[in-house]
C-alpha cells in the first residue's frame, strides 16, 4: 500500500513539473592514474575536499559531512521504470566503479537503462555534487532517499532538527531550532515527495523524485544533485547551494586542476613496477584528502576518513597530533611541504601550557569545552617528542628556518616537558609519567618505558640538538647533544634482550624486560639508533613468519599467549607498523625483505577502498576488521616512507646542503626515473640506468650549486668495482659493506646543472626479491627470506615456507654458483622444498650457496 501511494505521488509530481533541471554534459577527463573494477557493494569510497566529504560505499549509498556537521546519512537511489510501482534499488544493479582524483563514477545498469552517477566535491566549498548521466529506452523515475541528521561530530550534539522541501530551491532544507546550523539537499530536476511533518524526523527516509518521462531530452546532459551545509546564517548556506548549481563544470575543473597541480608540485617516480608507481601517486591524493579547513578551528590534518553510519565520527576524522607527525615524515618525503607546515602550525595552537602536545581534538570543539570536559586530549606520551622529530624533519628538508624561529619557543617548551617525564633518571621518557605509547590498553600498558616511546625520545634529542644549532642556541645544542648520547646508550642497554637476540618491547619499573616478540623496535631501527649487528638480528627476527605475513607485519608474535589476530594492539597487521619495519629493513640494506614488505602494503591501495589504504588488517587472514577505517593516513605512510627513504634511498638536508641517494633497487631493474625532488630551493632529477656490468646515473639540478650529492647504489657483496667516473673523470669512492650488499659510496660536489656518474663492475651472483600477491581472505603462504649473509666465498640463506611446499627464489648471474646445499639450482632459480608438517605450519631451511672464484 505504501509503495502504491508513493508512486501516485511520484506520477503526480512528474506530470506537474515542466522544466528539465539539467545542464549540458561536459567531458570528464580520463586520468592517467584512474582505477577501475567491478563494483563491490559494501566496499567504501569517498570524495573529499577541504570542507566537505561524501563518504559512501560502492552500492551508491553515502553520507555527507560539511565539517564539522554530519548533514545526512543513507542517501540512496531507487529507479522506477515506466509506470512500475516496484522500485529497483541502485545497490542491486551497480556494475562498475571508476575512480579518478577529481571524480568517482558508479555505473548502474538495467535491461532498459544505464545511469552513471559522478561524485564530485569542490576543493574549498562546504558542498558536493552528484551528476546523473542517464541513457534509457523507457520513461524513468529516480527517487533519492536520505535520512536527515544535522549533528556535529561527537561528543557535541544538537536538538530540534527539522526538514522540509523548499520548492523554490528544489531542495530539502534541514535545520535546527537555534537557527545556527543548516543543510540543503536537492536537485533542480527534483520534487519533494515526503509527507512527514517537518518537525517530525521519521525513521523513514526523506525523498525527492527526478522524473524523466521522455529519456531523449536528457541524453547528452547531466542531472545535478546538490548538497551544502554548515554553521552560520541560512542565507550563506543557500548561497553555497546556488553557486554549486550555477557552476558545476567550473567546480569540476577546479578540482581537476587542484590534483594536477598537487601531482606536478610533488616528486614523481617511474619504476619498472606499475603497482608501485600507481600507489605512490594515489598516496598523494589520499593524504591531500585528509587536509581539513575547519571553519571554527583552522586548517590541519585529520587522521583518517570513513562512513560513520549511525555514529558520530567519520572514521578518524579528528585532528590527531601523533598521526600528523607520523604522516609529516611521508609528506616531507614526497615534498608536500606546505601541507606539513600547516599541520605543524595547527597542532602548535593546542599545545598545553606545560609544553605537552595534544593527542586528539574533535572537529566539533567549537560546540563543547573539549579540553575541560573530556580527558582524551593529552593522553598520549609519544605525541610531544614526535612533534620535535617532525619539526626537524620539515625544517631540514624544506629549509624553512623562518618557521623554525616562529616555533622555537613552542619546541623548547615541548622539550622541557619531555625531560620532566624521566622520573627514574635513566635518560628515557617514562610511560607512567608521559602517557600512552605503543599500546592503549591491555597487558602491555603497565610498563616503565616501551621501545616506541623510547625510540621517539632518542630521535627527539637528536632533532633538538640539530634545531638548536640552526637557531644558534648553544646552550640547548649542548644540552640536547648530551641528552642524545645518554638516551641512545640507555636505549641499547635497557631494550636489548640477549635471550631473544632482539630489541625488546619494553621494561618495567624493576628493569625487567617484556620479552614478547613484537616489531615495535623497528621505529628506532629506522633511525639507526641500535647497534648494527643487534639491529640486523632484530630485523631478521621480524622477517620470520612469526611476525611477517604476505600482507604486512603483525603487531605481536603468533606464539604469544596474548595474540589475537583481530585485536588492535595484540596481533593485528598495521600498515603503519609495517612502514617502520620496511624502512628499517632498507636502512639496514635488507633489499629482499624490504621489497617484499613494501609490496605487501602497496597492494592494499587496490584491495579495499580504491586509492586509499585501510587502517588495520587481521593477523591470520588478509582481510580487514569490519570496524576498520578504510582511508587512514598513517597506513598511506606504509607506501611513501619506505619507498622514498628506503627503496629509493632519498633524503635531503637543505640546511647542510646535502642530498643522499642510496637506492636499493632490485638487480633486474633497468631504469628508474625520479623527477622534481625538492630540497630547500633546489630541484633534482635522477635518471638511473643499469646494464649487466654498468650503472649510469644522470642528474640534472636547479639551484643546486653548493650542494653535495652522496650517491651509493646497491651491488652484490662480492662484485668487484672496476671504475667510477663522474663527467668522464675518475673519482674516489668508499665501499660500504652490509650483510649481502655492497654500496660504492661517493660524495660529489654540485658545481653546475648536470652530472653523470658511471660505475663499472664485474657481475656476480645476485638475488631477486620475490613477492606473493595475497588475495583478500587468504592466509599467510609466501616464502620468507629471514636472513642472507655473505661468508667465505658464498652465501648463507635462511628461509621459511609452508610445510610441504616448494618455492622458487630467482637469481641473476647464477653461472657464478659452484655448489648449493639445502636447495636445488634449476636454470636461474633456487628451488627450495620444505619438509612435511601440519597444515599452515611454517618450516625453516638453511641453504648454503658456494661461489666459484672470481675471474
Amino acid at each position: 500500500m505504501k509503495a502504491i501511494l508513493l508512486m501516485g505521488l511520484i506520477i503526480f509530481t512528474g506530470l506537474a513539473r515542466g522544466d528539465s533541471g539539467t545542464i549540458p554534459a561536459f567531458r570528464l577527463e580520463s586520468s592517467d592514474i584512474a582505477l577501475h573494477r567491478l563494483a563491490q557493494p559494501g566496499t567504501p569510497f569517498d570524495k573529499v575536499g577541504r570542507r566537505f566529504a561524501i563518504l559512501g560505499d560502492e552500492s551508491g549509498s553515502f553520507e555527507a559531512w560539511a565539517y564539522p556537521l554530519k548533514l545526512f546519512r543513507n542517501a540512496r537511489l531507487t529507479f522506477f521504470v515506466g509506470n512500475s510501482t516496484r522500485g529497483i534499488p541502485a545497490s542491486q544493479i551497480v556494475r562498475y566503479i571508476d575512480v579518478s582524483p577529481a571524480v568517482t563514477t558508479l555505473t548502474f545498469t538495467y535491461q532498459s537503462f544505464t545511469v552513471k552517477a559522478h561524485y564530485i566535491v569542490p576543493i574549498k566549498e562546504p558542498g558536493g555534487l552528484v551528476l546523473l548521466e542517464v541513457d534509457a529506452s523507457v520513461p524513468l523515475k529516480i527517487v533519492v532517499g536520505f535520512v536527515p541528521v544535522l549533528q556535529p561530530m561527537w561528543p557535541a550534539g544538537l536538538g530540534g532538527q527539522y526538514a522540509y522541501w523548499n520548492q523554490q530551491l528544489r531542495a530539502y532544507v534541514i535545520s535546527e531550532s537555534s537557527g545556527n546550523n543548516h543543510a540543503l539537499f536537492g536537485s533542480p530536476a527534483g520534487t519533494g515527495i515526503s509527507y512527514t511533518p517537518a518537525h517530525m524526523l521519521s525513521d523513514y527516509p526523506n525523498e525527492f523524485v527526478i522524473d524523466i518521462p521522455d529519456p531523449d531530452p536528457v541524453r547528452g546532459k547531466y542531472i545535478p544533485i546538490i548538497m551544502a551545509g554548515g554553521r552560520g546564517e541560512r542565507d550563506s548556506i543557500t548561497a553555497v547551494y546556488q553557486r554549486l548549481a550555477r557552476n558545476v563544470e567550473a567546480y569540476y575543473q577546479q578540482a581537476r586542476a587542484h590534483y594536477r597541480h598537487l601531482r606536478q608540485q610533488t616528486m614523481k617516480v617511474q619504476t619498472p613496477v606499475s603497482e608501485i608507481n600507481l600507489a605512490f601517486e594515489w598516496a598523494k591524493i589520499a593524504y591531500d584528502n585528509l587536509v581539513v579547513d575547519n571553519p571554527d578551528l583552522g586548517t590541519g590534518l585529520v587522521a583518517g576518513l570513513g562512513a560513520s553510519g549511525s555514529s558520530g565520527r567519520p572514521g578518524f576524522g579528528w585532528f590527531f597530533g601523533g598521526d600528523a607527525y607520523i604522516n609529516a615524515l611521508s609528506l616531507n618525503s614526497l615534498n608536500a611541504y606546505s601541507t606539513v607546515r600547516d599541520a605543524l602550525a595547527f597542532t602548535r595552537k593546542w599545545q598545553r601550557e606545560d609544553g605537552k602536545m595534544a593527542h586528539e581534538l574533535t572537529q566539533a570543539a567549537a560546540y563543547v569545552d573539549w579540553w575541560k570536559d573530556y580527558h582524551y586530549g593529552y593522553i598520549h606520551g609519544d605525541t610531544t617528542p614526535y612533534y620535535i622529530v617532525a619539526m626537524w624533519d620539515y625544517v631540514r628538508m624544506s629549509g624553512d628556518v623562518a618557521f623554525l624561529r616562529q616555533s622555537w619557543e613552542s619546541i623548547v617548551r615541548a622539550y622541557r616537558w619531555c625531560l620532566q617525564t624521566d622520573a627514574n633518571k635513566d635518560g628515557l621518557m617514562d610511560n607512567r609519567k608521559a602517557g600512552l605509547g605503543a599500546t592503549e590498553y591491555g597487558a602491555f600498558t603497565g610498563v616503565e618505558t616501551d621501545i616506541y616511546l623510547g625510540a621517539i625520545w632518542v630521535q627527539a634529542t637528536r632533532a633538538m640538538a640539530a634545531l638548536a644549532r640552526i637557531m644558534e642556541d648553544q646552550q640547548w645544542a649542548r644540552t640536547a647533544s648530551a641528552d642524545f648520547q645518554r638516551a641512545r646508550k640507555a636505549f641499547d642497554r635497557k631494550f636489548w634482550d640477549p635471550s631473544h637476540q632482539m630489541y625488546s618491547f619494553a621494561f618495567n619499573a624493576r628493569g625487567e624486560r617484556v620479552t614478547e616478540v613484537t616489531p615495535w623496535c623497528a621505529v628506532g631501527l629506522m633511525w639507526e639508533l641500535g647497534q648494527p649487528e643487534r639491529s640486523l638480528q632484530s630485523l631478521e627476527k621480524i622477517a620470520t613468519a612469526e611476525l611477517t605475513t604476505d600482507w604486512g607485519v603483525r603487531s605481536l608474535s603468533i606464539h604469544s599467549k596474548f595474540y589475537q589476530p583481530l585485536n588492535y594492539n595484540y596481533g593485528a597487521v598495521w600498515p603503519f607498523l609495517t612502514s617502520w619495519v620496511t624502512t628499517a629493513q632498507f636502512k639496514h640494506h635488507q633489499l629482499l625483505q624490504g621489497f617484499a614488505t613494501l609490496m605487501s602494503t602497496v597492494r592494499h591501495t587496490f584491495d579495499h577502498q580504491l586509492g586509499a589504504i585501510t587502517e588495520v588488517f587481521s593477523g591470520s587472514l588478509n582481510v580487514w576488521p569490519q570496524e576498520a577505517v578504510a582511508h587512514q593516513g598513517f597506513s598511506t605512510a606504509g607506501v611513501v616512507l619506505p619507498f622514498v627513504r628506503g627503496l629509493l634511498g632519498l633524503e635531503g638536508d637543505a640546511i647542510q646542503h646535502r642530498v643522499q641517494f642510496m637506492p636499493h633497487f632490485p638487480p633486474d631493474w633497468r631504469e628508474v626515473h625520479i623527477r622534481d625532488y625538492r630540497v630547500g630551493e633546489s630541484r633534482w632529477n635522477f635518471h638511473y640506468f643499469r646494464r649487466d656490468d654498468r650503472i649510469e646515473l644522470q642528474v640534472t639540478v636547479e639551484n643546486g650549486v653548493g650542494y653535495r650529492l652522496d650517491f651509493a647504489p646497491a651491488l652484490a657483496y662480492d662484485a668487484p668495482i672496476e671504475q667510477v667516473r663522474v663527467n668522464g673523470q675518475s673519482v674516489a669512492y668508499q665501499e660500504q659493506i652490509s650483510a649481502y650488499l655492497k654500496h660504492p659510496e661517493m660524495s660529489l660536489p654540485i658545481q653546475g646543472e648536470q652530472l653523470t656518474v658511471v660505475i663499472q663492475f664485474q657481475p656476480s651472483l645476485e638475488f631477486l626479491p620475490v613477492t606473493y600477491p595475497s588475495r583478500t581472505g587468504e592466509a599467510n603462504r609466501g616464502l620468507k627470506v629471514v636472513s642472507l649473509r655473505y661468508r667465505d666465498q658464498g652465501y648463507d640463506l635462511l628461509v621459511e615456507g609452508l610445510a610441504g611446499e616448494r618455492y622458487g627464489l630467482p637469481l641473476q648471474n647464477a653461472q657464478r654458483i659452484k655448489k648449493v646445499r639445502g636447495a636445488r639450482l634449476q636454470n636461474d632459480q633456487l628451488q627450495i622444498e620444505f619438509p612435511e608438517g601440519a597444515p599452515g605450519e611454517f618450516k625453516r631451511l638453511q641453504v648454503r650457496i658456494e661461489l666459484q672464484a672470481a675471474p
